[in-house]
């Protein structure tokens, strides 16, 4: 059976306090996060859409719009462990107090309000999907675009999106990883190749899969290792 693959036409990121390639660049060889740092400019987005948006809604909407402006995908992947959870506690916590739900926390807190912001918001009728798979976010995204490419000619964007975990959920779940967004553009090719999976580590990695890639591809690594807690993923160059 022939390997999954793909060539990467172009990957982006954003962070706050990493916008730049030279900010990137440190943060790859140190990877220290920037203490207080801005959220940065969202030009793309309308303003009155975009205070609407939770702040890892709005890095990925401005990332997959800046994306679709070089490129023309045909499908959109849209990957989150966690999606709107601060929106979705919240109206959790209403629920219990028997308080009045906002129409737009409830409107924006299903795991495609970012695939349904970005097409809406480019002005595109797309193929799109969300996923939510844990750890394994990223692999279940590069698989399902393996799929599309196998069958299909247009590129896929695969975005990869979290917020911060809120306070509730730390003792379960913490991160310590701020709001952040990968963008990757795949292609029909080989320059990446699935090698399947080993043994992995008993703890959780300290970056979640798309910035484990995007850490490696700063460096110029040739192959990556994607850490599922119980597995490891490797791609090879």
């Amino acid at each position: 059976m022939r390997e999954p693959g793909f060539s990467l036409l172009d990957i982006a990121a954003l962070a706050p306090g990493l916008a730049h390639a030279a900010d990137w660049a440190n943060w790859a060889a140190d990877g220290v996060w920037p203490d207080n740092a801005a959220l940065p400019a969202t030009p793309r987005i309308p303003p009155m859409q975009a205070r609407r948006m939770s702040v890892a809604a709005r890095l990925a909407v401005q990332l997959a719009l800046e994306l679709m402006a070089r490129w023309q995908p045909g499908y959109l992947i849209c990957i989150s462990r966690h999606g709107e959870l601060q929106r979705t506690q919240t109206l959790l916590q209403k629920l219990i107090r028997a308080e009045p739900l906002s129409p737009t926390d409830f409107s924006m807190s299903v795991h495609n309000t970012v695939a349904g912001l970005t097409t809406i918001t480019a002005g595109l009728q797309m193929a799109a999907t969300s996923l939510a798979a844990g750890e394994d976010g990223l692999q279940a995204g590069l698989m399902e675009a393996c799929a599309w490419l196998g069958c299909q000619d247009a590129p896929v964007l695969v975005l990869c999106f979290d917020g911060q975990v809120p306070a509730f959920y730390q003792p379960w779940v913490d991160t310590g990883v701020p709001p952040y967004a990968v963008g990757m553009l795949l292609t029909r090719g080989s320059q990446w190749r699935y090698r399947g999976s080993t043994a992995g580590t008993t703890g959780a990695s300290a970056l979640p899969q798309p910035l484990q890639f995007w850490r490696s591809w700063l460096k110029g690594e040739s192959a990556c290792l994607l850490d599922a807690g119980a597995q490891q993923r490797c791609w090879q160059c």
